[in-house]
């Protein structure tokens, strides 16, 4: 500022004046200014002041409102129309101070009196003239911003009363100017929300700017969302208002919560395939992971870093340079593929996982970060090798079938003729050779039994319909059954003998197999017992069961043994000693009996008669592979 109070900035004055002595005055009291860069301009009428203002350099006009060719306040309204920028200062009589304040009114900034204008007065009405064209200037613009503004603009009294209501207003919330204006604040805030506007007037009252995001209530009762800035108005350095600024993000919530639901979804997605996510930057050597990736190794939590080094550690070391190369690879090409073995931090178990992931390039080609997926794939590893196990079972079972009849056809054949010997029919024979033929033919049976029962073992392992449930006389088993070794036990000197009850007996299980427990049974017991010895098989009817008992007289079975006798492959010591079977007869016998619902116990001991008791209920139990006739 210079010492009269004005601007030291360049300043162009036009003074548009007729009188010239008038104009030599003012021009004479501002000469020490034109000395100092101020510019001096006048014109006589107001059609060359208007020409002059064209140039677009004049900074402010002195007007006097008596011109040959204008008068009055029709003057102010030309120049201003002329140039509605630049400040009026009006010269004028004493005569004519109320049309000066006239001309004010019109858009004028200020007014002097000829013949009272000095330097003092003159410097700070140019000052005041230019300022005020500038403070004017500068609401009109912020006024043309605010009204332009897609944003909700308003202002409000400390109590909440509207004032203000820009354009962005009316078209979010649906109230016009006239509407809003002077109603309370609490017009377009839901109705719980009263506390919370007057805890904002209480902060902004104390100078405090609020940024916010809260919810506001249109004109058609939807709720609308916005982000809200709530500053102070202040007048002479007094807070007297607010002024809110208001920004829809209705969509951008929208499109918020439809993310965070997306989000939601893969989250679930992931979770319900139990599927673990990374992405490795590898500027920063970083690895970002989902909570699953970690679970997979083991840890309940994430831990504070991770990276290749440590997924390797948890490798199993065999699978480990596998693991490097996959990596290499995939960095290499661009895409990871790989299944490994791990062991797991929480119990030490052996685990498989499938990693796979992508690169992805910066603008010069090369790697800057890697995403991708692991998976624990134990179970479907396991199912693999039950596949392959299951391939294995059936050639197992075409080879059974193979060797079943490879072994059985010439055996059945062999007895066949052995049977036609031992009968005389291909001729006479001597005592001593037709026992010799019938200990072959009971040979060949016991190998055709040791073949049945490693057949009908595996099927019962398989589960493959091995029984076939029918209406059975269980006395009419017994009868066949010691039909069938009758033979070899008059051969060794011992007694088979039946009790049977009085009334007929039924029951539903498989007669075959039935048939075959109870011929491994007298089987067993011929095998131990001694010349002139004794088979007693019992047939008896108890309340809800049928029981088929065999009792010998032979050596007799230690009960240490006894536990151990229903067990694969299990023998005894005195059936090592007096037959040479595999130990699958007696397991045979317990599988068919639990597979009809039934039990089979041994009661024996050293030196004293053994009993085997098949106990089967009236309705046998029909398994899912139970076939029924």
């Amino acid at each position: 500022m210079n010492s009269f109070g004005m601007a030291d900035e360049f300043l162009s004055i036009l003074l548009i004046e007729d009188n010239y002595d008038d104009a030599e005055w003012l021009e004479f009291l501002v000469a020490d200014l034109i000395e100092h860069g101020m510019r001096f301009c006048h014109a006589d009428t107001l059609e060359s002041g208007l020409l002059r203002l064209q140039k677009g350099d004049i900074n402010l006009v002195l007007l006097d409102l008596t011109l040959p060719d204008s008068t009055g306040i029709g003057t102010v309204s030309k120049i201003i129309q002329s140039s509605p920028m630049i400040p009026i200062v009006v010269l004028t009589g004493i005569e004519d101070d109320q049309l000066a304040v006239q001309a004010l009114a019109r858009g004028a900034q200020d007014y002097l009196i000829k013949g009272q204008i000095d330097l003092p007065a003159l410097c700070r009405s140019i000052s005041y003239a230019v300022a005020r064209q500038s403070m004017q200037e500068a609401r009109e613009r912020l006024a043309a911003i605010v009204e332009s503004s897609d944003d909700a603009i308003l202002s409000k009294t400390l109590k909440g009363t509207i004032t203000s209501w820009n354009r962005g207003a009316e078209q979010l919330f649906g109230y016009s100017a006239i509407e809003a204006t002077g109603q309370s604040v609490k017009l377009i805030m839901p109705a719980e929300s009263s506390a919370e506007l007057l805890n904002v007037l209480a902060r902004v009252a104390t100078g405090e700017v609020i940024h916010k995001e809260t919810v506001r209530v249109a004109k058609n009762g939807q709720t609308v969302d916005v982000s809200e800035t709530i500053s102070p108005i202040r007048t002479n350095g007094q807070i007297t208002g607010v002024a809110a600024i208001e920004r829809d993000i209705t969509e951008r919530k929208r499109a918020e919560q439809e993310l965070r639901d997306t989000e939601q979804r893969l989250s679930l997605a992931l979770r319900a395939a139990e599927v673990g996510v990374w992405d490795l930057d590898f500027a920063a050597n970083t690895v970002w992971r989902s909570p699953r990736h970690d679970e997979i190794f083991g840890y309940d939590e994430l831990l504070p870093r991770w990276d290749l080094e440590l997924l390797i550690d948890h490798v199993l070391p065999e699978d480990r340079d596998g693991a490097r190369h996959a990596f290499k690879l995939g960095v290499e090409a661009g895409q990871l593929n790989l299944e490994c073995r791990i062991v797991r931090h929480c119990d030490q178990a052996l685990r498989w996982i499938s990693v796979l992931g992508e690169t992805y390039l910066d603008g010069q080609s090369r790697p800057i970060r890697m995403m991708g997926t692991i998976l624990d794939i134990t179970d479907r590893k396991a199912q693999e090798e039950h596949g392959r196990l299951r391939a294995v079972l059936n050639e197992r079972e075409d080879f059974m079938a193979t060797l079943t009849h490879d072994m059985k056809n010439p055996l059945i054949g062999a007895n066949r003729v052995l049977q036609l010997f031992g009968q005389g029919k291909l001729g006479e024979l001597s005592h001593k050779q037709r026992e010799l033929l019938q200990s072959l033919e009971q040979a060949n049976t016991d190998v055709l039994a040791l073949i049945a029962n490693l057949t009908d073992v595996y099927r019962m392992e398989q589960n493959v319909n091995w029984l076939v449930i029918e209406e059975t006389d269980p006395a009419a088993i017994i009868a066949s059954c010691i039909e069938r070794v009758k033979i070899f036990a008059e051969l060794r000197g011992v007694k088979i003998a039946a009790r049977l009850p009085d009334e007929p007996l039924s029951l539903n299980v498989d007669p075959n197999r039935i048939e075959r427990v109870l011929h491994n049974l007298l089987d067993n017991a011929l095998k131990f017992v001694a010349g002139n010895g004794i088979i007693e098989v019992r047939l008896i009817r108890q309340s809800d069961r049928i029981v088929i008992e065999v009792e010998d007289n032979g050596p007799g079975i230690d009960q240490e043994e006894i536990p151990y006798l229903f067990k694969r492959f299990s023998q005894g010591k005195i059936g090592k000693r007096y037959s040479g079977g595999t130990g699958l007869g007696l397991y045979f016998c317990k599988q068919v009996a639990e597979a009809h619902g039934g039990t089979i116990e041994c009661q024996s001991s050293n030196l004293a008669s053994t009993i085997f008791r098949l106990c089967l209920p009236v309705t046998a139990v029909k398994l899912v592979s139970v076939e029924v006739k």
